[in-house]
């Protein structure tokens, strides 16, 4: 439970910073120029996603620590979008195989 709320937060920060002027790359893949296409919407759909995982960490972990959570855990999500994302290893195989084999430790430990 806990890595899929943080694999939301991730997904969520990602599009954001896609979203962002800052954000500049030639040539880039399919789903991100969709993404820069179509700004406004996915933007609406990142700050639902980023709302459902909120709700979810306070359920989960109570208010103070679920909050310091969710603090952490953007944090931690816009360093690694922000630092991996001009090498472009975020991609989505990579992305699902990291959160598969997170959840198998999660689930097993």
């Amino acid at each position: 439970m806990i890595t899929t709320i943080f694999l939301l937060l991730l997904i969520t920060f990602e599009i954001w910073y896609l979203t962002s002027k800052q954000f500049k790359q030639a040539n880039p893949p399919a789903y991100v120029a969709k993404i820069i296409s179509h700004t406004k919407r996915f933007r609406i759909g990142a700050s639902l996603l980023f709302m459902v995982a909120t709700a979810l960490l306070i359920i989960k972990l109570g208010w103070a620590s679920g909050l310091a959570a969710v603090i952490t855990g953007l944090m931690a999500a816009g360093s690694l979008v922000v630092v991996v994302q001009p090498f472009r290893y975020v991609r989505i195989a990579t992305l699902v195989m990291l959160y598969l084999s997170i959840l198998l430790l999660e689930i097993f430990i």
